[in-house]
């Protein structure tokens, strides 16, 4: 294990500010949702106005686009200011400016393809790489919370198990995060009207089913891997609560987005369901992610100093 001092705690006011950019992001998820599971995307067909107007019209789909908009202008100006924050008082500290910078870079590059998708008509791959962005957004604003809120020490173990199997689950589960949006996207969410099962076991007979099947694959490999994940991280208990408690709550959502899923499917796909499932979805991805972090992190000796270049400068070789 080798580690070095990053920072202390950074101030009350940008630790709050973080957490409110991060719950802005999961808000901004869960309404893209939205807009995806009630077919609302060309509720304004135009970008970046809504028909051609700063205040759009009162009907059902526009105001539902519209609001996801609205949050997403929101979201990025909370990201311009984190950005601004850490440019002005934090730039020597790498775990803030590194995220910050590439975070305010994405945003840019999410407004471009939100402006994109909706011009191309909803192209279903623009939307998956869409949704793709605003999952890498969450959590690059996720560890500047932690940061910001534990201070501590930023620790990186090539052989520890914990943290390999924290980081396999975190790419399992944002793979499973875009099958589900090509399911939505390409029409194949209504094509298996049972659970686990579909259609009798004879899903291989045209593409939508298969691309189905997949995404619940993938959901079998995305449980196990966080399961054992929560059993090692149980394991190690005494010397890293907080890492079970992220491992727990990870576990807890998961089940509750297969169990939200099944009923989706049971019950004829009600849009509410299906947007809590993407909802759960990015929760579950949050909390691995978090427990990744936390692996990365010695939160029983929070640092209260500043540091030195040539720490930033041990600490991103060790990184690399």
């Amino acid at each position: 294990m080798s580690s070095c001092r990053l920072s202390g705690r950074a101030s009350i006011g940008f630790r709050r500010l973080s957490v409110i950019t991060v719950v802005a992001l999961v808000v901004l998820v869960t309404l893209g949702g939205v807009v995806r599971v009630t077919e609302s995307g060309l509720g304004c067909p135009d970008w970046p106005l809504c028909h051609g107007q700063i205040i759009p019209p009162a009907d059902l789909e526009t105001l539902i686009e519209y609001s996801h908009r609205l949050m997403a202008s929101i979201t990025g100006l909370l990201v311009l200011l984190m950005t601004v924050w850490v440019w002005i008082k934090y730039r020597d500290r790498l775990i803030f400016l590194i995220p910050s910078t590439v975070g305010l870079l994405l945003v840019v590059i999410q407004g471009i393809l939100g402006g994109i998708t909706v011009l191309t008509e909803l192209e279903s791959d623009l939307v998956t790489a869409h949704l793709a962005l605003a999952e890498i957004l969450l959590a690059l604003y996720i560890s500047i919370a932690l940061f910001a809120i534990r201070g501590g020490r930023f620790s990186i173990s090539k052989t520890d198990r914990l943290g390999m199997l924290a980081v396999v689950s975190a790419v399992i589960l944002y793979v499973l995060l875009l099958s589900g949006s090509l399911v939505t996207t390409s029409g194949a969410s209504g094509v298996c009207n049972d659970w686990p099962f579909c259609q009798g076991g004879s899903f291989m007979s045209d593409r939508l089913s298969i691309i189905h099947m997949i995404h619940r694959c993938i959901v079998i490999v995305a449980g196990l891997s966080v399961l054992t994940t929560i059993w090692w991280a149980i394991k190690t208990f005494p010397r890293r609560p907080y890492v079970v408690m992220a491992s727990v709550i990870a576990g807890v959502l998961f089940l509750g987005q297969v169990f939200v899923g099944a009923v989706a499917v049971w019950g004829d796909l009600p849009a509410e369901l299906r947007a809590l499932h993407l909802t759960l979805g990015t929760l579950v991805w949050g909390a691995v992610t978090i427990v990744a972090l936390l692996h990365c992190v010695d939160i029983s000796k929070p640092s209260m100093g500043n540091f030195s270049d040539n720490d930033n400068s041990s600490c991103l070789a060790t990184v690399i």
